[in-house]
């Protein structure tokens, strides 16, 4: 199993979906939690435990809220992280994906025992704004606070450091879909 990641608007989705159009077996780990939200039961619990009943919805949590709650506090966003990663582990070992792709890493060290590889997907602060304004509808504001919140992730030595014994692949995508697409091919 291969991690890939990456800072936020670099182009982690854009390579999942290139490996999924080659037929390999992707899971996106966003996409995962928002099925767990749904589904675990115990998850549940401990959401409405942790920040009211108010923050479910029949369809998992109130996604609005708890990004704002989270991207404003802190010890939320490690409270939600403590009880979301167990359970994110726990399916995706089961699962056994070719590639788990997932914005956040760190904080699940039996899963990043587990992969083979990370690909960590970059590309340069202006790209990455002009992505989050253009194709995901953030302000010029909350697409730098957000990007501001993971300034340590954007230099090779943070993430040769964060995974000491996992083999990283750095992966350029500040250029067009068709030179991604041609580094992604190149390291199958």
């Amino acid at each position: 199993m291969i991690g890939i990641t990456g800072s936020i608007g670099a182009g982690k989705s854009l390579v999942g979906r290139l490996l999924r159009d080659r037929k390999i077996r992707v899971i996106d780990a966003d996409v995962a939690v928002h099925h767990l939200y749904r589904d675990d039961a115990g998850l549940r619990t401990a959401i409405a435990d942790a920040f009211g009943a108010d923050m479910l919805t029949e369809k998992g949590i109130c996604r609005s809220r708890m990004a704002d709650l989270i991207f404003k506090d802190p010890s939320a966003r490690a409270k939600l992280e403590s009880l979301v990663y167990p359970v994110l582990t726990r399916y995706l070992l089961r699962a056994n994906p070719a590639f788990v792709e997932a914005a956040l890493f760190e904080n699940v060290p039996e899963l990043v025992e587990k992969l083979e590889a990370i690909w960590v997907v970059t590309a340069s602060e202006e790209v990455r704004l002009k992505r989050l304004i253009e194709n995901r509808g953030f302000s010029e504001e909350d697409a730098r606070r957000r990007i501001e919140l993971q300034r340590p992730r954007d230099s090779e030595e943070f993430w040769r450091r964060l995974f000491p014994n996992t083999p990283v692949k750095f992966i350029d995508n500040s250029s067009d879909e068709s030179a991604l697409r041609n580094t992604v091919v190149a390291l199958l």
